[in-house]
């Protein structure tokens, strides 16, 4: 082959192989990002999960120069979406914002396309959000300790409700009946508004919720607040009472993470972590984030992975113990 002839075979070589190398020294340079990312959020704009992509997606460009993009996959449940980043490249550009549920329910209760040990790399915990348990107003119980005692003593008589089987919500309630030794009736909706307002109507109980969505009807008297789910009170509702205070073994709180398809550079995964700890630590962040109930984490990718095994197998035996199937 002449000199004139290979000269542009080389050239298109050269350009192959650093074509190929990009994503390492993409992990491997100071800075991080350097082209476009895709945030995919499995779920319709303006929930938490949407919320939460934008603003690490915001300040990542504001930093960055780099812009993100927030695609809204939703349907069937999130895994529409999800199923999308599991067969993404792991080229350090494409990741997924999702909320617990999908991770650590999902995978027990139905039968998916995708596994999340196998095709998804866990980056950072974001935010979490205790749930609480409210009751309808006549219910003759101040605290959890009196509805416990209640319901012993009126069978069949409480109700609580949920936005639908095997919703995080619903396994809040079975965990409950577990720990308490009671046996109170679940009722499904097709969403928490319904249900909701059912229960300010009186057509059943109780139920667990999100806090800041059930705090506003708790200050307007139209609920009353009985305990929150996490281990420790909610700074956004410090007069409200643990379950733990009450006796009960009950550690529950919404959280939303960050993954990344399988295989996705380590290095690059550390880098959105990292970046995530400093976006939630930002003023600005925080008081976005705690308007909405939510109190920032940044857990790191191998702290993440563990609290995830963890937390699946606890949501198994609810499971299991239940006999709670997916509809």
């Amino acid at each position: 082959m002449q000199r004139r002839q290979l000269l542009p075979v080389l050239l298109s070589a050269f350009a192959l192989c650093a074509a190929a190398a990009a994503p390492a020294a993409l992990a491997q340079g100071a800075a991080w990002p350097t082209r476009q990312l895709r945030f995919v959020a499995p779920f319709p704009p303006g929930g938490p999960v949407d919320v939460l992509a934008r603003i690490v997606g915001q300040k990542i460009t504001e930093k960055s120069g780099q812009p993100v993009l927030i695609e809204n996959k939703a349907g069937a449940a999130g895994n529409i979406g999800i199923e999308q980043v599991a067969k993404a490249p792991a080229d350090g550009t494409t990741f997924l914002h999702v909320p617990a549920g999908n991770i650590t329910i999902n995978a027990t209760l139905m039968k998916l396309s995708y596994d999340w040990e196998k095709d998804f790399t866990p980056v950072t915990m974001i935010a979490t959000a205790p749930n609480l348990l409210v009751v309808n107003p006549s219910v003759p119980a101040q605290t959890l300790k009196e509805l416990i005692a209640y319901a012993r003593a009126n069978p069949g008589k409480l109700s609580f409700g949920s936005p639908g089987v095997g919703s995080g919500l619903h396994l809040s309630g079975a965990l409950f009946n577990k720990e308490a030794g009671l046996d109170i009736t679940h009722v499904a909706y097709k969403g928490t508004t319904p249900a909701m307002n059912d229960l300010i109507g009186g057509q059943i109980t109780m139920m667990f919720g999100a806090l800041p969505t059930l705090m506003p009807q708790v200050k307007a008297g139209k609920l009353r607040a009985i305990a929150v789910t996490s281990a420790k009170r909610s700074a956004n509702a410090p007069d409200i009472p643990t379950m733990a205070e009450a006796g009960l073994n009950i550690d529950i709180s919404s959280w939303y993470a960050i993954m990344a398809p399988a295989k996705t550079d380590p290095q690059v995964v550390k880098a959105l972590a990292d970046e995530v700890k400093r976006i939630v630590a930002l003023p600005d962040v925080k008081q976005s984030l705690d308007a909405q109930g939510l109190t920032p984490v940044a857990m790191p990718p191998a702290e993440l992975s563990a609290y995830i095994k963890k937390e699946t197998a606890v949501w198994a035996k609810v499971i299991r113990e239940s006999n709670i199937q997916a509809e």
